[in-house]
């Protein structure tokens, strides 16, 4: 750690500046005990050249340091410390006492010391491995010489501040973070056998927040399906399960940008297990037979949609509109393209910026599944959000 030392006057020296150097060992959680060794440089003052002294003195010294540790968790990173150690001083002025303003002649001396120190530091991390050290310290320099340095009246020991900063670094093998539990399935204790569960979900209906899950469905303590990324979309309606916290997303859990769908059965992934194909089908957003108007049901889903692209504002994204196969190319084209521009006047009126917005109908060129029954076809009438790079 560099070091700067606000020298007693007495020293006859300017302030100090040196390093620390210290090995470690954490004994419990409120104590460590370290090795240290200190060094610091002080030039000698006005008085002291004007007495003949020349040259800088030194103090250094090897000892044990304690770092106390609070066990209150909002002051975790705080200690207190005490240290003792062994010092050496090297060319420190020494003079007879003064009682004038012309110094007398001052000469050098060695000396042997019992440095003693207390103070407090904090320890801010910067990295897994690295953490900042700053600290200060109140210093005892007992050197036993009456008259070391340059002062008026006997001084057998100097006392000063000192004040440290620099780095920490961990050594030693870290203990592995432990991987987070899976969600435990709630097993309620044995309840009175007049206490219905509707539901069959294992959580009795005085307590069931969620009274109507659908049977198979995993859920919490409450009774409520279980929602592990906290994204308000259930698991088992999740295709992004892993959505990153505080992310906006969709009705099927995925969030526009930086999120990972599950693929489904015979779907292409990337190198991380994700689906390849980023559109997001609008699930129920549906319009009249054979028109542009959108159906009650449809402007419900759209208006969540709504919230979702505001929170996305930097995203331009292609609204795509596509129909079965029921009709002409040019018909299907036509009807795909209104839908496509009925969906991104609906937005712009629930607030989202149009510019950013593109419709683009793609009619019966762009099949979901390939198959003729009234299932395959309603797969393919759809409305897509498509990001785009």
């Amino acid at each position: 750690m560099f070091s700067y030392s606000l020298v007693d006057h007495h020293r006859a020296t300017k302030n100090g500046l040196g390093g620390v150097m210290s090995v470690g060992k954490r004994m419990t959680d409120g104590l460590s005990l370290e090795l240290n060794t200190f060094y610091s440089v002080m030039k000698g003052d006005s008085q002291a050249k004007a007495g003949g002294y020349t040259g800088n003195a030194k103090l250094k010294g090897v000892g044990l340091t304690a770092l106390l540790f609070p066990f209150s968790s909002w002051l975790q990173n705080s200690y207190g410390l005490v240290s003792v150690d062994y010092g050496t001083g090297a060319n420190a002025p020494y003079g007879q006492p003064l009682n004038s303003g012309s110094p007398t002649a001052v000469s050098a001396l060695d000396y042997h010391t019992t440095v003693f120190d207390l103070g407090a530091g904090y320890l801010l991390p910067i990295t897994h491995n690295i953490l900042l050290r700053a600290e200060a310290r109140y210093r005892m320099d007992s050197h036993g010489r009456e008259y070391l340095g340059i002062h008026n009246g006997d001084r057998s020991a100097f006392y000063e501040g000192v004040f440290n900063i620099g780095l920490l670094i961990p050594l030693g093998v870290h203990p592995a973070a432990p991987a987070p539990a899976a969600p435990a399935e709630v097993v309620p204790a044995a309840a009175p056998a007049a206490e219905a569960d509707s539901d069959g979900d294992g959580v009795p209906d005085s307590r069931d927040k969620c009274p109507n899950t659908p049977a198979g469905t995993k859920v919490n303590e409450d009774g409520c399906p279980l929602d592990s990324d906290g994204d308000g979309v259930p698991d088992d309606i999740d295709e992004c399960p892993h959505t990153p916290a505080g992310a906006k997303v969709l009705a099927n859990g995925c969030a526009l940008k930086d999120d990972c769908r599950t693929p489904k059965a015979g779907e292409a992934v990337d190198e991380n297990g994700c689906a390849v194909n980023k559109a997001f089908i609008l699930k129920g957003v549906n319009f009249e037979f054979d028109s542009d108007r959108l159906t009650p049901e449809a402007k419900e889903i759209l208006n969540g949609v709504a919230e979702t692209l505001k929170s996305y504002a930097d995203l331009k994204i292609e609204v795509a509109g596509h129909t079965d196969d029921v009709g002409t190319e040019a018909y299907n084209l036509g009807l795909s393209e209104r839908r496509a521009h009925s969906v991104v006047t609906y937005l712009g009126n629930a607030g989202v910026d149009t510019t950013r917005l593109t419709p683009v109908g793609y009619g019966k060129t762009k099949p979901l599944v390939e198959g003729t029954t009234d299932e395959d076809r309603a797969k393919n009438r759809r409305v897509e959000l498509n990001v785009k790079d």
